[in-house]
C-alpha cells in the first residue's frame, strides 16, 4: 500500500511554497508566485497553488494527498476562507483541505501548539493561539492604517527625520547621508523628486535595512529601531492580554520576517523590552521554513501535535539569562 502524502502551503504575497511529505519527512518542494486573492485574484491563486503543487509532487509522482493545508494573509473571515478553500478543492487532488491565517504556520513550524508569532517584514502584525484553540490577531492593518515596527513604519519615519534634520527642525543623524544614497540620489533635496509620485511600499520598507545598519552608531537611527521594537512589543502583550493567558504562565514567542531574524538589533530591542516588562515571555526566532509548519499541520491536524516533519534544530529560546544584548543607548517608549 502507498503511504499517504500530505501537502502544505505557504501561501504569500510574492511567492507560494508548497511542500509535500509523509508522516516522518518532508519529500519535495515546490514554488509558484503571489497567491494572496488581494492582489492576483481568485484566478491567480487557483494557478499558483496548482503550480507550486505540481513541482514538490515531481520527486513522489502523482499522488492524491490526503490532506492539503494552506496559510494565506486576509483568510480571516470564513466565508473567504471557503471560497478558498473550494477553490484548492478544485485545484489538487486532495481528500481534504483547510485554509488558515498565514501567522498560523508560525507557530507550527517552531513547534509551539500555543503561544503568539510576531513578524516584522515589509508589514507587522501580531497573531496568538490559545491552549484552547481561540485566536487573536492584533496589527496587520497595512501600511496606511498601521503596520507599526515594520520596515515600511521604520524607513518612514528615517525619512522623516531626515527631511526634518535638513530644515533645522531635528538634530543631525547619519541617516541624512545613508538614505540619498541607498535611493541613489545626490543628497536630502533631491529625495522630493525621488519619492512623488509616490514610491512603492516595497521599495521604502527595503530602507530600513540601512536604518539597523546606522543604529550601531547613530543615535537617531537607535532611536528608531528601539521605538519600533517598543511598538511589536506593545502589540505582543496586547495579544497575550486579549488571550487571557495565566498570570506568570510561561508564553512562547515566535519571531519572524526579515527584520526579526536571528542577530538583528531589532530583535535584540524587542527581547530586551519584552522581557523588562514580564519575565514570562520566551521569545525565538524563527529558524524553519513556513511551509514546514502547513506540513505539520496537514499531517497532524488541527488539534493535534504540529510537529515539523523535517527535523531542524529546537529554537534558541531568548530567556533572561541569555546574553541577547541591545543596541547601546537605545530607548524604549
Amino acid at each position: 500500500m502507498t503511504e499517504a502524502v500530505f501537502l502544505g502551503f505557504d501561501a504569500g504575497g510574492s511567492k507560494t511554497v508548497c511542500l509535500v511529505g509523509d508522516r516522518r519527512a518532508v519529500l519535495g518542494r515546490g514554488e509558484s508566485g503571489p497567491a494572496n486573492p488581494s492582489l492576483v485574484g481568485l484566478d491567480g491563486f487557483r494557478d499558483a497553488v496548482r503550480s507550486a503543487a505540481r513541482g514538490a509532487l515531481q520527486s513522489v509522482g502523482r499522488r492524491r494527498a490526503a490532506a492539503v493545508w494552506i496559510g494565506i494573509a486576509g483568510s480571516e473571515r470564513p466565508s473567504v476562507r471557503e471560497s478558498l478553500r473550494r477553490a484548492a478543492l478544485d485545484e489538487l487532488d486532495a481528500d481534504a483541505v483547510s485554509i488558515s491565517h498565514d501567522a498560523r504556520l508560525l507557530l507550527a513550524a517552531a513547534g509551539v501548539g500555543s503561544g503568539i508569532a510576531v513578524v516584522a517584514g515589509t508589514g507587522s502584525s501580531v497573531y496568538g493561539r490559545a491552549a484552547d484553540g481561540r485566536e487573536v490577531t492584533v496589527g496587520g492593518w497595512g501600511h496606511l492604517l498601521g503596520d507599526e515596527g515594520s520596515g515600511y513604519d521604520i524607513a518612514r519615519r528615517a525619512l522623516r527625520v531626515v527631511t526634518q534634520a535638513a530644515d533645522g527642525r531635528g538634530p543631525p543623524t547619519a541617516l541624512s547621508e545613508a538614505i540619498p544614497a541607498a535611493l541613489g540620489v545626490a543628497g536630502v533635496p533631491a529625495l522630493r523628486e525621488r519619492c512623488y509620485p509616490a514610491i512603492s511600499v516595497s521599495e521604502v520598507a527595503r530602507l530600513a535595512e540601512v536604518v539597523i545598519e546606522q543604529a550601531a552608531g547613530d543615535e537617531i537611527s537607535r532611536s528608531i529601531v528601539a521605538d519600533a521594537a517598543s511598538d511589536l512589543a506593545l502589540a505582543v502583550e496586547t495579544c497575550a492580554g486579549r488571550l487571557a493567558v495565566r498570570p506568570g504562565a510561561h508564553l512562547d514567542v515566535v519571531a519572524a520576517g526579515g527584520l526579526l531574524r536571528p542577530g538583528s538589533p531589532l530583535l535584540a530591542c524587542l527581547v530586551d523590552r519584552l522581557q523588562r516588562a514580564d519575565r514570562r515571555y520566551g521569545v525565538a526566532p524563527l529558524t524553519a521554513d513556513p511551509a514546514s509548519g502547513a506540513l505539520a499541520l496537514a499531517r497532524d491536524g488541527p488539534d493535534g501535535r504540529a510537529e515539523p516533519a523535517e527535523p531542524h534544530e529546537p529554537p534558541n529560546v531568548h530567556h533572561p539569562d541569555n546574553h541577547v544584548q541591545p543596541p547601546q543607548g537605545g530607548a524604549s517608549k
